[in-house]
């Protein structure tokens, strides 16, 4: 069991970031200690609220050939441990290089990168984009971890009752993953979610992966006569019942072809 939670200073952070090219075979077999942060007096501070959390026999890597499988329950996992956090430390970049290194290298090595290129800076860049968080899309969509983090975020938020299968849905495909979950401008207005969340668990019950709706160009019209009808920032506003009906009335549209701009 970890007593407290772990962070990396910012200055460690960059000297492991810095250091990748030297420690490449670590990272695509860890095993052992991590990788020291090189000219960093004091590397880790504790977060002392935040105690006895241990990811590193709960997350699971498909070994098969559809690796994002497993995301959802995993994504589960990582936010119900890690539930005390406040989005603004879920944004801190220090605390999952920390937990990328330390207990969850080996899932994350396991989920990201199995197949290791030849060219030794491909291989590093692999390294920095899942094992370290960049940027607010770091955080959301490539860090190993964080993206777990948020992803539950989410879909606790919509559909708190059954998370998993919220985001089994919106998670089976990688291109409705990116127009709803990794474009704060949708994610983050639950109401406009969970309305296009109902219309997709409507089409999911009745069609499975087969409905048209999930269909690449149609989700896509979908999308853009959202847009077209006021923006995401704008449905936000609409009453539920209102917002419910103009989302499924537009979905309609899609799937009857009628794409008219």
């Amino acid at each position: 069991m970890i007593d407290t939670l772990q962070i990396y200073s910012t200055q460690a952070v960059r000297a492991l970031r810095d250091g990748v090219d030297t420690v490449l075979d670590w990272y695509y077999e860890p095993g052992g200690e991590p990788p020291k942060p090189q000219g960093v007096e004091r590397a880790v501070r504790s977060v002392s609220r935040l105690a006895g959390i241990d990811l590193s026999t709960k997350l699971t890597a498909d070994s098969g050939s559809h690796p994002s499988r497993l995301d959802a329950k995993n994504a589960v996992i990582v936010y119900r441990e890690l539930a005390a956090l406040t989005p603004h430390e879920a944004a801190d970049e220090r605390l999952w290089v920390h937990l990328c290194h330390g207990q969850c290298a080996q899932y994350v090595a396991r989920r990201w990168l199995r197949d290791r290129p030849d060219d030794a800076g491909a291989a590093a860049n692999k390294v920095r984009n899942h094992f370290f968080a960049a940027g607010s899309r770091g955080i959301v969509r490539d860090n190993g971890l964080s993206r777990l983090w948020w992803l539950g975020y989410i879909a606790h938020r919509v559909e708190p009752a059954n998370a998993e299968a919220f985001l089994s849905i919106l998670m089976h495909r990688q291109d409705i993953r990116s127009a709803l979950i990794e474009r704060p401008s949708v994610s983050m207005n639950i109401s406009v979610l969970s309305a296009v969340y109902g219309v997709m668990k409507e089409e999911w019950e009745s069609h499975g992966d087969g409905s048209r709706l999930f269909q690449r160009d149609v989700f896509r019209d979908w999308m853009i006569r959202l847009n077209r009808r006021g923006g995401i920032l704008l449905l936000d506003a609409l009453p539920d019942g209102p917002l419910g009906r103009l989302v499924r009335a537009e979905a309609a549209e899609a799937l009857g072809g009628g794409n008219d701009g």
